[in-house]
């Protein structure tokens, strides 16, 4: 793992930068936006909605773009582009502009994201890719931390704090990005992962794969819940119990400090287990996150779903970046990668959307968080099902 760890630290700040402040940090950034640009939860989940439609995109040009230009370029670019419309929508003055500019943020998220996950993935031998993938999606943790230190620090001292928290991270994209072209010249991807010579796959053949179509279900499942929880969850406490932002700044650490050992344990359990079993307890830890907020409970127990849902998420992406390289073969990590992201970016869409419906139409978020929970139950049942078909069939 040693030789290996200059990479993976240097994954682990790409995706810091091209997710977790491109576009987890939004969750904590909100509530000051919707004050300032007078949004309801509606045009909140619009905003949100738009990166993800735009992420959504992205991933139709991944794997092409991938092998065209490789990952150090692909990658370093894609951060250029997102700190710059990062800039831009810390401007706006209307949230339709700021949903106009999050969705370019989020479309060379996408570039970013599965690019750094599959030159990992192409980089680091098989028997640790579970645990080196895992350390990766530790880079959302750090920056949810980072801008729940970053966000109700400027509130106290910065008049419109949430747009110099946008320029801030924006800085930091770009200085990541300049790294990261350097160390990933420094260790190419070996020759033959780009290969597919004599190993083609064509679409039907991956359509036809029950491993393909559970993997891709259960990432949909995962994208519309948690998005939504990261979308809403500072915006429902503040509603809920009166929270101001640094209250609400605190839960957001406890999320991103818990997060930081998601990937990395159960990457490495995932490697002992296998991958859907892992899954399995996930969904199940973040299905009680979810229900402890469908109810009044006692502020107190606010600590225990941040906890859960920090501890048991940030895995999963790892887990299916894992999954994409071993369902057809290392080459076609990628291409695997950027197939079943689509399922994730479905769900990702109407996520937040919906939740902000619900919210605007119910006066709280308590159903949108109950419809969370049973949703996440049923990716439980279906991971156990995958588990016993890969069983039956290997």
């Amino acid at each position: 793992m040693k030789e290996y760890m200059k990479p993976i630290a240097m994954g682990l700040l790409v995706v810091f930068a091209c997710l977790g402040l491109g576009r987890f940090a939004f969750g904590m950034v909100l509530p000051l936006m919707q004050e300032d640009l007078a949004m309801n939860a509606t045009q909140a989940g619009i905003v949100g909605s738009a990166n993800f439609l735009g992420y959504f995109v992205g991933l139709f040009a991944v794997s092409k773009t991938y092998t065209r230009f490789g990952p150090a370029a692909l990658i370093s670019q894609a951060l250029y582009v997102q700190a710059g419309s990062i800039v831009l929508m810390a401007l706006v003055p209307h949230y339709l502009f700021a949903a106009l500019f999050f969705s370019v943020t989020g479309f060379f998220g996408a570039l970013a994201n599965i690019g750094i996950m599959t030159y990992i993935a192409q980089v680091v031998p098989s028997h640790m890719k579970g645990r080196a993938t895992g350390i990766v999606v530790a880079g959302i943790g750090l920056a949810v931390i980072f801008s729940s230190l970053i966000v109700p620090t400027f509130e106290k001292f910065l008049p419109y704090a949430w747009r110099v928290s946008w320029g801030v991270f924006a800085v930091c994209i770009v200085l990541i990005s300049l790294w990261a072209r350097r160390v990933m010249l420094c260790f190419p991807v070996h020759p033959n992962a780009h290969s597919t010579k004599n190993t083609s796959l064509f679409l039907g053949d991956i359509l036809h794969s029950r491993a393909f179509w559970h993997t891709g279900i259960l990432f949909l499942l995962f994208g519309a819940t948690a998005i939504m929880f990261m979308t809403f969850f500072v915006a429902a406490v503040s509603d809920t119990y009166g929270a101001s932002t640094q209250i609400s700044g605190i839960f957001w650490a406890l999320l991103g400090v818990t997060s930081l050992f998601s990937g990395p344990f159960f990457g490495a359990v995932s490697d002992t287990i296998g991958r859907y079993k892992t899954l399995a307890i996930l969904f199940g830890l973040q299905a009680l996150a979810h229900s402890l907020l469908a109810f009044e409970v006692p502020l107190a127990w606010v600590f225990l779903s941040a906890a859960l849902f920090g501890f048991s998420t940030w895995a999963v992406p790892s887990i299916m970046a894992t999954l994409s390289s071993e369902l057809f073969g290392l080459s076609h990590t990628a291409r695997i990668m950027s197939l079943i992201t689509l399922f994730f970016g479905v769900g990702q869409i109407v996520g937040p959307l919906l939740a902000g419906v619900m919210r605007d139409a119910t006066g709280s978020y308590s159903v949108a968080f109950a419809c969370s929970s049973t949703v996440l139950f049923g990716a439980l049942l279906l991971s156990l099902y995958a588990q016993y078909i890969q069983r039956r069939a290997g």
